[in-house]
């Protein structure tokens, strides 16, 4: 078989690939007065498992524990391999230097765990990364009996992740912004205790939706 078919291949099939990408957007307050980072998720692929080819939300530290508990509860395959999230700090000084490694640590494990075919066919890891959906809002929506297909709820909301803006994310609690991102500079902050805790029986999931 001649090379120039593999080209042509090449050219007809362009290789999957998922390019994700976690950079610190900003410090928020919740309705306590506890400060916490938010990271900014961006993700561009021409991966037919999305529902979007590109988009952009923001997460919370503590919502990449849950997202890390959801997956190894759903494959126990994934309590052996699964990448490790960055270290914790509760009520510690966040600085830049930390920001930057929590920022690589993200980043690392989303690549890496994307990688799997069993965590693509989870709708709540899609709903994660390109909804702007809460995660109280993804419980109940696991729990409800008559819920809309995940990758529909996606495409409605596509022009909220797809700008070129910062999507507003569904708060769990109210919450105020900082005035700037002073939160780069050395500040006593709250390191993102739990927003929400995994339930430990989910709804059971009928394929990709």
């Amino acid at each position: 078989m001649s090379d120039s078919w593999y080209d042509e291949e090449a050219l007809i099939y362009p290789p999957i690939t998922t390019m994700v990408e976690v950079t610190h957007y900003d410090t928020e307050q919740d309705s306590w007065g506890r400060r916490y980072p938010t990271y900014l998720l961006e993700i561009q692929t021409n991966d037919i498992s999305f529902n979007l080819p590109h988009s952009k939300v923001k997460r919370r530290f503590s919502d990449f524990v849950w997202l890390r508990k959801r997956i190894v509860s759903e494959s126990p395959v994934h309590k052996r391999n699964i990448a490790q999230l960055p270290k914790r700090y509760l009520f510690s000084r966040i600085d830049r230097e930390i920001i930057l490694e929590r920022e690589k640590g993200l980043q690392l494990f989303l690549e890496e765990t994307l990688k799997s075919e069993t965590v693509l066919s989870d709708p709540c890891v899609h709903l994660f990364l390109q909804s702007t959906l809460s995660l109280s809002d993804i419980e109940e929506w696991l729990k409800s009996s008559k819920r809309q297909p995940s990758s529909r709820i996606i495409l409605q909301g596509k022009d909220l992740v797809m700008s070129e803006g910062i999507p507003v994310r569904t708060s769990l609690r109210p919450s105020s912004r900082t005035s700037n991102n002073s939160s780069l500079c050395a500040s006593t902050i709250s390191d993102d205790l739990p927003s929400l805790p995994v339930s430990p029986v989910s709804a059971p999931i009928n394929g990709v939706l």
